[in-house]
């Protein structure tokens, strides 16, 4: 039922971005990678020698004249408090400037009562973009079942969590989509062409503009594209939205683009007019540059963001609702379970022509025994664990050490688990400490954005 707006109020101030800021921040990111190119960098913690730091001229390393006279420069330590010298480096600093930016964000909340520094360093964010480069494992899954809210699958509930899984932090009730790299994109229950940005653990979140273009349900699929990069401190992201538009008496496969770099929708010049594209099956995923969506007449459609090119891929002849596309070892592949009596088996097809390459028997051990139950691969995470909807539970099967592990009981009145197979939703989840609105980090750089590059490192 429709609802209006005042009765789900859109909080404005968090719609808008600091944009002269972002610019100041991308420029001066630009400044600083062009520097580094032509100095040669000296790090003074192989030269100190005591309490005072000795600055040594670039001319007498490089054939200064001898008949000139300079005379050396001390500069005290304090001046650099960002820059710990390995002499007075404790184990807990080591740990603080060399390890934390590898664990999830849950973790790192708990390590923040460590003491007043690991908390103001785990605050900066200059760590949270450490850790968005550093930090890549699938932490769990989002699940939505049809007519419900969204709630979180924790693939370790010490390590992995979030702080609201019905995401009650956005101003609307939502419908999941697609996910990518610790990014989660929403659509509003209400509004069709309304998108939400989000990060569930800091609770960030942004909405987009509207598109140019109508975005049916039906009719439309997205896919979240955001790579975390040593020089993507904004953490710039974009959403393809594949659409069917008539444009003669064939329709076509269009692609319109949101890009937060220009926080604006393009439509892009190709359009796709293959028959087995036109009708896209749900939502897509992203890797390395390339857009991948699955499509009813057993296809895949491939789009590469950088040329702005697509392509049509196979699927197995047997693909349907039990298998997924999914990312395994840093390469596209499709999983697909196969019964036989009451032995299950996982098929793994990669390369471009989605050969077979692997067979894994699934030991489900106790869950075996019952009767004829429905399954469905929900997606491979961290390569060697493959996450299964079977019949009303989710489990976790290592295919290395062939063990499983009951993630949740699913119950949802009377639906049963082909109903569950073939309608509920499942994206898998990076707890990453991800900034959504870039006007946190480059509000650091108001005062002196030159000097504030002190404390950027390479992990």
């Amino acid at each position: 039922m429709a609802t209006s707006e005042e009765e789900h109020p859109v909080d404005n101030d968090n719609l808008v971005d600091n944009d002269s800021e972002e610019d100041q921040f991308d420029d001066i990111a630009e400044q600083h990678i062009q520097s580094s190119n032509e100095l040669k960098v000296v790090d003074l913690s192989d030269v100190v020698c005591s309490n005072e730091l000795k600055v040594v001229d670039r001319s007498d390393m490089f054939g200064r004249d001898p008949r000139k006279r300079t005379a050396p420069v001390d500069v005290p330590s304090d001046e650099f408090p960002h820059k710990r010298f390995k002499q007075n480096m404790e184990i807990q600093d080591v740990v603080m400037e060399h390890a934390l930016y590898f664990l999830p964000a849950k973790s790192l909340c708990r390590f923040k009562t460590v003491n007043k520094e690991w908390d103001q360093y785990i605050n900066s964010p200059f760590f949270a973009h450490q850790q968005t480069h550093s930090f890549r494992d699938i932490s769990g899954l989002f699940c939505q079942l049809p007519g419900d809210k969204p709630s979180f699958i924790s693939l370790d509930q010490d390590a992995y969590g979030i702080p609201s899984p019905s995401l009650s932090f956005l101003p609307q009730p939502v419908t999941l989509r697609t996910a990518c790299n610790g990014l989660l994109c929403c659509q509003s229950c209400f509004e069709q062409n309304s998108y939400y940005i989000c990060n569930p653990v800091n609770e960030e979140w942004k909405v987009l503009p509207e598109p140019n273009f109508y975005h049916g349900p039906d009719q439309s699929a997205l896919a979240l594209a955001f790579e975390p990069s040593a020089l993507n401190f904004a953490a710039h992201f974009e959403l393809v939205c594949a659409f069917s538009l008539s444009l003669t008496d064939q329709p076509v496969i269009c692609f319109e683009i949101y890009s937060s770099r220009s926080r604006s929708w393009r439509l892009a010049e190709t359009v796709c007019s293959e028959l087995d594209a036109l009708k896209l099956n749900g939502d897509g995923i992203f890797l390395k540059g390339v857009v991948f969506w699955e499509t009813f007449a057993g296809a895949i459609l491939a789009f590469d963001l950088k040329e702005e090119h697509y392509g049509i891929l196979s699927l197995p002849p047997n693909s349907g609702p039990q298998g997924v596309l999914t990312e395994m070892r840093g390469e596209l592949c499709y999983i697909l379970p196969v019964r036989e009596g009451n032995s299950y088996t996982l098929e793994i097809h990669g390369d471009m022509d989605m050969n077979l390459k692997h067979i894994i028997p699934l030991n489900l051990g106790f869950l075996s025994h019952t009767h004829q139950e429905s399954i469905r691969v929900l997606a491979c995470v961290n390569d060697d664990a493959v996450v299964i909807l079977f019949g009303d539970r989710v489990i976790a099967y290592n295919m290395k050490a062939r063990t499983v592990e009951t993630l949740r009981d699913i119950v949802i009145g009377n639906y049963n688990g082909e109903y569950n197979a073939g309608f509920a939703k499942y994206l898998p989840y990076v707890n990453s400490l991800v900034h959504v609105r870039s006007s946190y980090i480059t509000s650091l750089l108001s005062e002196d954005p030159t000097t504030s590059y002190s404390y950027l490192k390479s992990p």
